[in-house]
């Protein structure tokens, strides 16, 4: 019976970013007046039974009742059977390419929610190509890319649109990285990133053909044109160098703005990515760095390099032992939105300007810790707005984007309320 089943079940429990999800379970499934249920599912009984032990002191709380729920990611009818026992699933078992679509499957096949913070464009589409029928007909919702960078990217324009008076035609995010105070050395994100990203770059030529099958029809061409910048160039927005972003965020963003144009017949907003380098010499060293990595990816040695040796690939900032919670903690984002559009709404979504954008707005979203304090908050938001606001989603279930399912919720409010912050810092006139 689904009245039985654990409310939100986090998948992946003992790896580094489930184990920092724990607090926010606990905290978030309480809030706002709820009564969530939560537990933890892996393969081992004994891992989970510690982290559950760990985390609970740290939080002077007592898990010793929380469910555990014993799975084997490699064994289907395992899955099936762990699917069963929740209404959402937090899937922290990465990367997804490899061990992600077995997880929607069952999820989809017991009639079970799905979130997970995947950054792998591959992967996300994939589903949505092959698994969104399948989700719709059970009506469960399927969403990835639910933590850092996708979320506070993808709904920053969802709050820019909110916030602007008129019809945006563009949206420019700059991503800024740093820690607080003296840096300290060791990794700053763990092992499962990068190996996404090595897959993920590697295989980056499937994504051509999959797009043809998931969006036959083009979207019409909206004037003026957003253009991307290839070279590194100087904005008048935020300060430093801008470089192409090379995540999954634009992505992410184009099929939340496809889905707002064919469902809500809202004009689609162009969007575009960077990632502020502050100085010359540091965008020389990201260039090598890039080039190389970019380089060792398109050959089968080349990537086993790269896996086995990411300390060094990465100047550091990836390694196979896990960050540090000093280090981590002192991580801080920031994305910078820059829109521009025009005061006077046009009758159909389909409809062309025929003067040059009047308005402009910048935006910031903001927060600390991105990869395991935002994300894991991220996620779990995401989670409880199944769990609870079903009625502010999309009428039927499906595969979407995080703006597409959770645009009209209360998850900006809540995340405001948690440590990633939305902002408005300028509206004015061209």
């Amino acid at each position: 019976m689904m009245a039985d089943r654990i409310d939100l079940l986090l998948l992946g429990a003992t790896g580094f970013t489930g184990k920092n999800c724990i607090p926010y379970l606990y905290k978030l499934s309480k809030s706002e007046g709820r009564n969530l249920t939560w537990g933890v599912a892996g393969r081992s009984e004994e891992k989970l039974k510690q982290v559950l032990e760990s985390v609970g002191k740290e939080l002077e709380a007592d898990f010793q009742k929380i469910p555990i729920v014993i799975v084997d990611i490699d064994d289907d009818e395992s899955l099936q059977k762990m699917a069963e026992r929740a209404k959402v699933v937090l899937n922290c078992c990465g990367p997804y390419r490899f061990l992600g679509y077995a997880v929607v499957k069952a999820c989809i096949a017991a009639g079970t929610h799905h979130v997970d913070v995947s950054g792998e464009p591959q992967y996300m589409e994939t589903v949505q190509l092959e698994q969104d029928e399948a989700a719709k007909e059970k009506g469960v919702f399927v969403v990835s890319a639910c933590g850092f960078d996708s979320i506070p990217s993808d709904l920053g324009v969802v709050f820019l649109q909110q916030k602007f008076d008129g019809i945006l035609n563009s949206v420019v995010n700059y991503l800024e990285l740093w820690e607080e105070g003296d840096a300290k050395s060791g990794p700053s994100v763990n092992y499962g990133t990068w190996k996404s990203a090595v897959h993920g770059l590697a295989h980056a030529n499937e994504l051509k053909n999959i797009r043809k099958k998931l969006f036959p029809n083009k979207l019409p061409s909206f004037q003026p044109k957003l253009k991307t910048r290839v070279a590194p160039h100087k904005s008048n927005v935020v300060d430093g160098w801008a470089v192409p972003f090379p995540g999954a965020d634009r992505s992410v963003m184009r099929r939340s703005q496809r889905y707002f144009y064919e469902v809500d017949h809202q004009r689609p907003i162009q969007v575009g990515v960077y990632f502020v380098v502050k100085s010359f010499w540091n965008l020389v060293l990201l260039s090598i760095f890039g080039f190389i990595f970019g380089l060792l990816t398109k050959f089968g040695f080349g990537r086993k390099l790269l896996l086995d040796y990411p300390h060094i690939f990465s100047a550091g900032m990836f390694s196979k032992e896990e960050p540090s919670e000093e280090k981590v903690k002192k991580g801080v984002f920031q994305i910078t939105l820059y829109g521009e559009g025009w005061k006077e709404s046009l009758t159909n979504k389909d409809d062309q300007y025929t003067k040059p954008c009047d308005q402009c707005i910048v935006g910031r979203v903001k927060g600390k810790n991105p990869a395991y304090g935002a994300t894991c908050v991220a996620l779990v938001l995401s989670a409880v707005m199944i769990a609870t606001e079903r009625d502010k989603m999309p009428t039927r279930g499906g595969v979407y984007s995080p703006a597409a399912a959770f645009a009209k919720t209360s998850i900006i409010k809540e995340l405001n309320e948690n440590g990633v912050t939305f902002d408005v810092l300028s509206q004015k006139d061209l």
